[in-house]
């Protein structure tokens, strides 16, 4: 089985967090790295310092893989068996979004590994596409959120963390290199994450 690392950057970590971390299922080698180091207090800058920290430790290690929960995410106790299982270079589960209340997985308008220009839009903005996706189990996709992902050692040792060009978040533009490098990025449809608000209330995605 696969080594993995589990990564969680800190800001504000929540025990439902801490708890579906720790009931991980798995038979294999896991590690578990709860980092928090945020040294700037600016929200994008520190972000993105967690992530490159993280990927120094993992390729500095005997890791394969790296599972991110960020630490307001909820998943499943099989969200790294199903997730591994996909065999893909970038497995997601799913959760919210806060605010536009719309999923993290992105549909990939083409099966891989052809490519379309456009990345797509979360799959339930189209009616029906959420369902259709459930039905089938496991999707191709093309994004986005990081808040679980798995991610291969590949992955990690040809895509670097860089500074968003437009100073915020910087994922969004990692996701969009990943896609364009061809990657193959897949979804797990009965991985369904919780995403805890600040105000305590968790978000599910519909079932």
């Amino acid at each position: 089985m696969l080594d993995i690392l589990v990564f969680t950057p800190v800001y504000r970590l929540e025990p439902e967090t801490v708890a579906a971390i720790f009931s991980l299922e798995w038979e294999g080698p896991i590690s578990l790295l709860l980092q928090r180091d945020n040294p700037t207090g600016a929200p994008y800058l520190d972000h993105l310092h967690q992530y490159r920290r993280a990927q120094e430790l993992f390729l500095a290690g005997p890791y394969e893989a790296m599972l991110v929960i960020e630490n307001d995410i909820i998943p499943p106790p099989d969200a790294l068996n199903r997730l591994t299982a996909l065999e893909c270079d970038v497995a997601y589960g799913c959760y919210q979004f806060r605010g536009g209340n719309v999923s993290n997985i992105l549909q990939r308008y083409y099966d891989w590994p052809t490519q379309a220009r456009n990345m797509g839009e979360s799959i339930q903005i189209q009616p029906g596409l959420w369902a259709a996706a459930q039905k089938r189990g496991v999707i191709d996709c093309s994004g986005s959120g990081l808040g679980c992902t798995l991610i291969r050692r590949q992955v990690l040792e040809e895509t670097p963390f860089e500074k968003s060009s437009s100073d915020g978040f910087f994922d969004w533009e990692w996701t969009q290199t990943v896609y364009r490098k061809g990657y193959r990025m897949r979804a797990e449809m009965n991985v369904l994450c919780g995403h805890k608000d600040i105000d305590g209330q968790v978000l599910w995605p519909p079932r």
